[in-house]
């Protein structure tokens, strides 16, 4: 075979790979053409993905269990009811089947937990929802109780951690902190700060 022959097979050789890249990439335009306007539709339009954000506070209710029962006897068990006002600026209704999982913690240790029902948001309407937390022990530990009750002196009542969790079909698992300041005599509202796993959901 001569040079000419053999530069000559090279070229088409290369060319074939060319056309080939070619044809690939067309392919791949073609394809991207025809998602991409459904995928902007999905994004802008579909109201289950639109951008959007809820909202979330916390005001508690009422509480038992912070300071010695009557006569001096021992505090029942740690247990309180809390009010939830959520709005949310999704066009569609945003619900949680499965309800969620409340817990409170004081100075990092989880003192009380309980369940909230299942519940549905609609569209920029605002929502009540109401969840109780109780403690699983019958007395709370006496150097807790000491430690609980130096807060109370301290700051007049005594401040709390509220964490609630719950899933969404579409927007995955969210997360909610909230603190307040917890006392029989005391009401206090306070927003709460959500953690997502989604990106379409925007926090406060």
């Amino acid at each position: 075979m001569d040079l000419e022959a053999l530069l000559s097979g090279l070229y088409d050789e290369e060319a074939h790979k060319s056309c080939i890249f070619y044809a690939c990439m067309a392919v791949l335009f073609v394809i991207s053409a025809v998602f991409a306007p459904l995928i902007g539709y999905d994004l802008l339009f579909d109201p289950r993905l639109r951008v959007g954000r809820i909202k979330f506070s916390m005001e508690p209710v009422a509480c038992t269990g912070l300071g010695l029962g009557h006569d001096g006897a021992a505090p029942p068990p740690l247990s309180f009811n809390v009010t939830l006002h959520a709005t949310s600026t999704f066009r569609h209704t945003f619900c949680s089947s499965g309800g969620a999982t409340l817990q409170a913690a004081f100075s990092g240790l989880t003192v009380a937990v309980g369940q909230v029902a299942p519940f549905c948001l609609e569209p920029r309407e605002p929502a009540v929802i109401a969840g109780t937390a109780a403690s699983a022990w019958t007395a709370l530990p006496h150097g807790f109780q000491e430690r609980i009750d130096r807060g109370r002196e301290k700051s007049g009542g005594l401040e709390l951690e509220v964490n609630l969790s719950f899933k969404n079909e579409f927007k995955g698992e969210m997360w909610m902190r909230c603190r307040a300041m917890l006392d029989a005599n005391l009401l206090n509202k306070t927003a709460c700060t959500t953690f997502i796993r989604t990106p379409f959901i925007y926090t406060n």
